[in-house]
């Protein structure tokens, strides 16, 4: 009897959790609407074999059917994955007509914990930005704030060490595997990252300071977090300084703020980022780049200057909408999207969203999407 009731009493080691979603999408263009469906599974594993040791994976599978599929064909495969990755771990299962079924692991890696350091190696996420819109620093795997539908964002096959000196300091090493890709300037760049930040708490403020090596740029940058009254104020900055610097790749200063603040059932967030190797003559044709998913920290945005406004309001305690707007002072362009989400009960929600990008001289071009996501 006792050791019966001794095995029940045994800690859980393993654990599976993740989502189903199914999402439909309506891209206007310039003489034609896209309809498109998906639907999106993801599943998230952790495995605690011993007390220091943990293993954790993620598979994320998606089933497109629709117009845009058929018309990119085998194309539509480049656009859907990421450069991020060393290693293939991802597979078209079928790929015909407006079908496609896509699966990739995009985590995958090993964590090892002893008193105040922690090794973590595999496919993993390195999150060193700390802004909500533009993350100068986030050098190893920066994120489109337009990929809305991939909210646990891309990580990087890598091996991070992590030392706590203190309480509210640590010592962070990173090294990500190489991969290819091709630049701005149409020349293959090798996507080797390796670099040290450096984490402190000052006069209530928390502070970070990088310093390394980020896809054939040598890279130096700062970020600090606090409070400004009873709002958050929040920022980043990278400096990077090419190896092999060229016309359409030139050093570059990139820098970014912003403020959070909530007045009851209202959040609102303002965002700035300045990139000094952004054209200043550069027309609306740069929102193209916006929604490129080969983004990177040094071309967080393809303008010198970028403004951010992002307003939230709980109309209901299962309802909250919004609406943001991204600015680019100086250039006659500019992307809104209002949304929803409805909590309609526990691990189930619908959103919808509306995206759109407005220029002069360009065909204005609108994306509607409305999912169904149930968590478990």
């Amino acid at each position: 009897m006792g050791s019966i009731y001794a095995q029940e009493k045994r800690p859980k080691k393993a654990f599976v959790n993740g989502y189903i979603k199914e999402m439909i999408t309506f891209n206007d263009l310039k003489d034609s609407t896209l309809v498109d469906n998906l639907i999106h599974n993801r599943l998230n594993f952790r495995w605690y074999p011993t007390d220091n040791l943990r293993v954790y994976g993620a598979l994320r599978t998606r089933l497109f059917i629709g117009e845009t599929t058929k018309l990119l064909g085998d194309d539509f495969v480049d656009f859907i994955e990421y450069d991020t990755y060393f290693f293939d771990l991802s597979w078209t299962i079928y790929n015909e007509g407006s079908f496609m079924l896509h699966t990739m692991i995009d985590r995958l890696y090993l964590e090892w914990l002893h008193n105040d350091i922690t090794l973590k190696v595999g496919r993993q996420r390195i999150n060193w930005g700390i802004n909500t819109v533009w993350n100068p620093n986030d050098i190893f795997n920066a994120y489109s704030y337009f990929d809305f539908d991939y909210e646990e964002r891309p990580g990087t096959d890598a091996i991070r060490l992590e030392y706590y000196t203190g309480i509210n300091s640590s010592l962070d090493i990173a090294v990500s595997l190489p991969g290819e890709t091709i630049g701005l300037d149409g020349r293959e760049i090798n996507t080797l990252s390796a670099a040290l930040m450096y984490k402190t708490n000052r006069w209530n403020y928390d502070f970070q300071f990088l310093a390394g090596y980020s896809r054939e740029n040598w890279v130096l940058g700062a970020g600090w977090a606090g409070n400004l009254g009873s709002a958050s104020l929040k920022g980043e900055m990278s400096y990077f300084l090419p190896v092999e610097e060229t016309e359409l790749d030139p050093n570059a200063f990139v820098g970014s703020i912003s403020i959070d603040h909530s007045i009851k059932k209202l959040n609102y967030n303002l965002s700035y980022l300045y990139n000094s190797a952004g054209p200043n003559k550069l027309g609306a044709e740069g929102l193209l780049l916006l929604s490129s998913r080969s983004l990177t920290a040094k071309n967080l945005s393809p303008y010198k200057h970028s403004a951010f406004i992002q307003a939230g309001y709980q109309f209901h305690p299962l309802v909250n909408g919004g609406l943001g707007v991204m600015l680019f002072p100086g250039n006659k362009a500019i992307f809104f999207s209002p949304f929803v989400t409805w909590n309609v009960f526990q691990d189930f929600d619908i959103d919808f969203i509306v995206q759109g990008f407005y220029g002069e001289n360009i065909a204005s071009e609108s994306f509607r999407a409305l999912s169904v996501k149930w968590s478990f």
